[in-house]
């Protein structure tokens, strides 16, 4: 019994750290200095879909032009080649964009991109459940999309807040739930994340892909055999459990274990110290500030 004990814990903390070390090497590349594309050599125009009934989010100084929709496949199929090149699919949450929006867009769009990922923020996180559900979808941008692109693989789409290139997403969005990023991924088509050009949203943008296990891992032996490892990549990701529920299993092991064997309890002491070290690097300024800023609100309100 003791013996089998031993072999599990080793295995998991050889699985687990391995994890872990990937995940710290995402969060640190995350933090370096991004390559500002060079300004872009042509004009493009450029369409904006959003949801009919929707708020249309607040402008800054750049010229938008918006479009309603009903059926995002209609809309998409009805918009003219020869006068747009880039179509943007906002979320009906979306209530302002950042400056400087279509300028950064269209900067990396001359540079030959043809998928990028907006920075989705979302204004109104109040409360233990909508403030875990931001921290946990920025930890996500830190590591799966500002992460991947640094080390040179592709961005994870969200599935909202996104900018294609118009005549690829025509000859590819054949419903209304076609999961655009599987059929990037499949093409080898490069997928950027810009994190400074942001949309804002008053509530979280609901996820639009359901999540298939099994179906993810039947692309992943094509995929190695085709040397695709962006996919490959992308698919390992979508098999990591969150960072609660990743932290909420060291945690409890390193309990049980320190229960059976204080000695054997080491090593994963240190593992559940470098995964809060990790996942705090993820956690953006933002979210920490207005944490402080609230602790020192309800202080003066005290005193």
């Amino acid at each position: 019994m003791d013996n089998f004990i031993y072999i599990t814990d080793d295995f998991l903390f050889f699985c687990i750290g391995l994890l872990l070390l990937y995940l710290f090497i995402l969060v640190v590349a995350s933090h370096f200095k991004r390559t500002n594309y060079p300004k872009a050599q042509k004009q493009y125009h450029c369409a904006i879909l959003v949801p009919a009934g929707s708020l249309l989010p607040s402008m800054y100084q750049e010229a938008y032009e918006f479009i309603t929709y009903k059926d995002l496949l209609e809309a998409i199929h009805s918009l003219d080649k020869e006068r747009y090149k880039l179509v943007i699919l906002l979320s009906d949450k979306s209530s302002s964009l950042s400056s400087h929006f279509l300028e950064k867009i269209y900067n990396a769009y001359d540079a030959g991109i043809q998928a990028i990922q907006l920075h989705t923020v979302v204004n109104e996180h109040k409360g233990i459940r909508k403030h875990f559900h931001v921290l946990s979808e920025e930890i996500n941008n830190s590591l799966f999309r500002s992460g991947n692109t640094q080390i040179g693989f592709s961005s994870n789409l969200f599935g909202t807040n996104m900018a294609f290139d118009l005549e690829w997403l025509q000859k590819n969005q054949k419903t209304a739930r076609t999961n655009l990023e599987r059929k990037l991924f499949k093409q080898n088509i490069y997928i950027e994340y810009l994190p400074d050009v942001i949309v804002y949203c008053d509530s979280a943008p609901v996820y639009p892909y359901r999540r298939r296990i099994r179906k993810t891992l039947s692309y992943l032996l094509p995929s190695l055999l085709e040397g695709n490892w962006n996919f490959c990549n992308r698919i390992a990701q979508q098999l990591i459990p969150s960072p609660i529920k990743l932290c909420t299993f060291v945690s409890i092991w390193t309990l049980l274990i320190t229960g059976y064997s204080w000695t054997s309890s080491l090593k994963w002491w240190i593992l559940l110290l470098g995964s809060a070290i990790t996942y705090s690097l993820a956690i953006p300024d933002y979210l920490v500030e207005d944490k402080k800023k609230q602790k020192h609100s309800i202080w003066r309100k005290r005193h």
